[in-house]
């Protein structure tokens, strides 16, 4: 009697423990992660897209000296737009100055065949203003992001980042 009583506790015993684990897991007691490796075909999965980097590389888009749209047509503004583009695998913060400078001069070649449109974008956009429209920062941060629109489509491949004025002086 004693060894079928042992035999009993022996069985009785994981089998309350696995009626306990059951519960505790549909009480949401207790959470159990569940990992799926699926595996379709022989192809394997496909690296994540990389994210481009936070920081683009800047291009100056030259100086410009125009009228402003100003009654009487005297007041003039020089300007020099830089954009900072983002290109796919360069990091510009990874880059050193000598890479930073030659991938600038491919961009400014790659860029070569639309200089007419971008220098008209730039030419009617800036005419456009007056010395009301540009005097606070708020119209400038305007200028910028006006700019940025206008220009993005005429720079197909590459996201602009940012705008900068690097210079502006109005007279």
């Amino acid at each position: 009697m004693k060894r079928l009583l042992k035999r009993w506790v022996l069985l009785a015993i994981p089998l309350a423990l696995v009626l306990l684990a059951g519960a505790a897991l549909k009480l949401g007691i207790v959470h159990v992660p569940v990992v799926l490796n699926v595996n379709i075909g022989s192809k394997q999965a496909e690296a994540a897209p990389q994210e481009p980097p936070e920081r683009g590389i800047p291009i100056s888009l030259g100086e410009r000296v125009v009228n402003l749209a100003d009654p009487g047509g005297f007041r003039y503004l020089k300007a020099e737009v830089v954009v900072e583009l983002a290109v796919k695998g360069m990091d510009p913060e990874k880059m050193s100055p000598e890479e930073l400078a030659h991938e600038q001069e491919a961009l400014s070649a790659e860029l070569q065949p639309w200089q007419p449109q971008i220098q008209d974008v730039l030419t009617m956009v800036l005419t456009s203003k007056t010395v009301a429209d540009v005097s606070t920062p708020e119209g400038k941060e305007a200028l910028k992001q006006e700019l940025k629109d206008r220009l993005q489509p005429l720079f197909h491949d590459h996201e602009i980042k940012a705008v900068y004025l690097a210079q502006f002086v109005i007279q």
